[in-house]
């Protein structure tokens, strides 16, 4: 009975010992899994064209040279600010298509809400714009002023950024009240907005002023003909005569078309603006006595 119990028990330790014996066995499927070995990744520097494997150096390598590659280090930024001191100075087409009325001013629809756009246009140029933080009208509106207070309105905002932040070129960008036909010029079949240059011949910048306006003035007619009537001086009674070109030399006061031009038209010009400006000003020193072009004689309608 006993030898029968020993033979019993032999066989149930072999039946289970039998998978683990199995298991050690050279058999194609009972391999061992062993994962591959990912080797330390090297940072790759990338300049230019050339590819240099960065490594840490020992204490006995010898210092890492510099790598010198043909990249054209950046230029300065060109930084331009925008105001828009008649803020809400509109162009009928434009109101009619985002409210389906028709007005010169709105409050909702106008430069002012342009200036994004505007923005973008210069970038595209290698220009840094901004805008001046103010909706002008909307501050005189709550204070009871007149049309005639703008500039005063808007002078102290100008100030206070021109103290904080300094810029290449300052735009007190405006719409003029004239008609189409005076407003627009046409070149390869397609419509521009036409812009004048108003410099107040009543401050200090007056001479400084009509050097940045001439040169930009010419640059934009040699891109498009024509598409700017020139420069307007201002001066004598009933006007402001210094627009607050007397805070910055670089304080160009602008009117890009008329009430009747589109959306599309202001904008096509405000590229030929911004691309002028490049061409103009960018990596160029500025000609301070630049030779005074004579005054156009047609007055603008809204200053």
């Amino acid at each position: 009975m006993l030898k029968k119990v020993q033979v019993i028990a032999v066989f149930l330790f072999f039946f289970f010992m039998l998978p683990i014996i199995a298991g050690l066995l050279p058999f194609p499927n009972n391999e061992k899994y062993k994962p591959p070995i990912v080797e330390e990744e090297k940072q790759v520097v990338f300049a230019s064209t050339e590819v240099t494997t960065q490594e840490t150096p020992t204490p006995d390598a010898p210092p890492i040279e510099e790598i010198v590659t043909d990249v054209t280090p950046p230029v300065d930024s060109f930084d331009v600010l925008f105001v828009f001191t008649h803020s809400h100075e509109t162009y009928k087409p434009f109101v009619e298509s985002e409210k389906g009325t028709v007005a010169v001013y709105d409050d909702q629809s106008n430069l002012l809400t342009m200036s994004q756009v505007m923005e973008d246009y210069f970038k595209l140029n290698g220009l840094n714009a901004k805008t001046l933080d103010v909706d002008v009208m909307s501050v005189m509106k709550q204070k009871g002023l007149t049309m005639s207070s703008a500039y005063k309105t808007v002078r102290p905002y100008i100030s206070k950024e021109l103290q904080q932040n300094s810029y290449d070129l300052v735009l007190d960008i405006h719409r003029d009240a004239t008609k189409a036909d005076k407003s627009t010029v046409s070149h390869n079949n397609v419509k521009y907005a036409k812009v004048a240059f108003v410099i107040g011949a009543e401050n200090p910048n007056y001479k400084q002023n009509l050097s940045y306006a001439n040169p930009l003035s010419q640059t934009m007619n040699q891109i498009i003909p024509n598409i700017s009537r020139g420069i307007i001086e201002k001066k004598g009674a009933g006007v402001d005569g210094v627009y607050n070109q007397d805070l910055s030399k670089g304080l160009l006061l602008i009117e890009i078309g008329g009430i009747d031009n589109t959306e599309d038209e202001v904008y096509r010009t405000v590229a030929v603006l911004a691309q002028a400006i490049s061409k103009t000003f960018m990596n160029q020193q500025l000609v301070k006595n630049a030779e005074a072009t004579k005054p156009n004689t047609n007055d603008s309608n809204e200053l």
